[in-house]
């Protein structure tokens, strides 16, 4: 990896020696094609027919899921790329080159421009478009799957406008997408309020889209078990209450009668780790065991 200093202070530009080096860096950071999903507006979707969600990239980003897709789409789009960078240019006037840029001002953050120009003052996302995105395109709009991935860009670039390119069968269009102030403050929230949870290991709020239809057979056995549950719940609370009104009549001392004995144990308690104060300031994570993973089934209203 390769790290050259942009004429703007703030702005770094990154080269990678492989896409696996790409890939690795990108986990880190959130990659403009990511604010879509963070956002809500995308709908792309994974090969098992789920849609992309904020709960699925923080699991990504946190190297428990892979969001990655490999299909005949996706490699035309990046076959694709390297033309229409070409017809770009002649009908900009102007060199550009594909590079990953990174601002001081947000380090989480990280854009990877499809075509950035040797004085840094042009920008280009250049999206291989079928028919109606690209009809949208000739009547000067961005598909709202692709705008917050462009205003984003335009925020980490600190430049007042970005081309949006749609190419399509050979024609190429050019929309100039100025920065929307009230809609980077926004996103910028979202994306901040996202890398939060990614950093406090905390998962997102679901959406719809995470939960999958099953069907009837799934139903049936989903009301057996939450029966079970709530029975089960209520064993419980009921012994608590038995076991409290035992320690009342034990009058907190060891008890028997017949063939019954309740005898008091006491254990170590827990470790206050917060409390430690040569721990405050120290990075824990070497030490974590495998993430928890645990199930909850709940009832819904329709």
């Amino acid at each position: 990896m390769k790290v050259i200093k942009g004429s703007n202070p703030n702005i770094d530009k990154y080269y990678f020696d492989t896409e696996a080096e790409w890939l690795a860096f990108r986990k880190d950071h959130i990659g403009a094609s990511d604010a879509s999903i963070i956002t809500g507006d995308s709908k792309w979707k994974l090969p098992d027919g789920r849609v992309k969600t904020p709960y699925l990239l923080w699991k990504e980003k946190l190297g428990l899921f892979d969001m990655s897709c490999d299909n005949s789409a996706t490699r035309y789009g990046r076959r694709m790329e390297g033309p229409a960078r070409l017809v770009y240019q002649e009908m900009a006037n102007d060199l550009v080159e594909p590079v990953c840029v990174i601002n001081r001002k947000y380090p989480h953050l990280m854009v990877s421009l499809d075509g950035f120009n040797v004085t840094e003052d042009n920008a280009v996302e250049i999206k291989n478009c079928n028919k109606e995105d690209h009809q949208s395109a000739k009547e000067g709009k961005v598909p709202t799957k692709y705008y917050s991935q462009v205003q984003m860009q335009i925020m980490v670039t600190e430049l007042p406008y970005i081309d949006y390119f749609s190419f399509h069968k050979g024609e190429g269009v050019i929309v100039k997408v100025a920065r929307d102030d009230k809609y980077v403050s926004d996103l910028l929230e979202k994306l901040d309020t996202f890398w939060k949870h990614v950093e406090n290991l905390e998962e997102p709020d679901h959406k719809d889209d995470d939960f999958i239809e099953k069907g009837k057979d799934w139903h049936k056995m989903a009301a057996i078990l939450y029966d079970i549950k709530q029975k089960k719940k209520e064993v419980v609370e009921k012994e608590k209450e038995l076991e409290e009104n035992l320690k009342e009549l034990s009058e907190n001392k060891n008890a028997c009668s017949g063939e019954f004995v309740f005898a008091r144990s006491t254990s170590l308690g827990r470790v206050d780790y917060n409390a430690i104060p040569e721990l405050l300031n120290r990075d824990l994570s070497e030490f974590r065991q495998n993430p928890i993973t645990r199930w909850s089934l709940r009832r819904v209203s329709n």
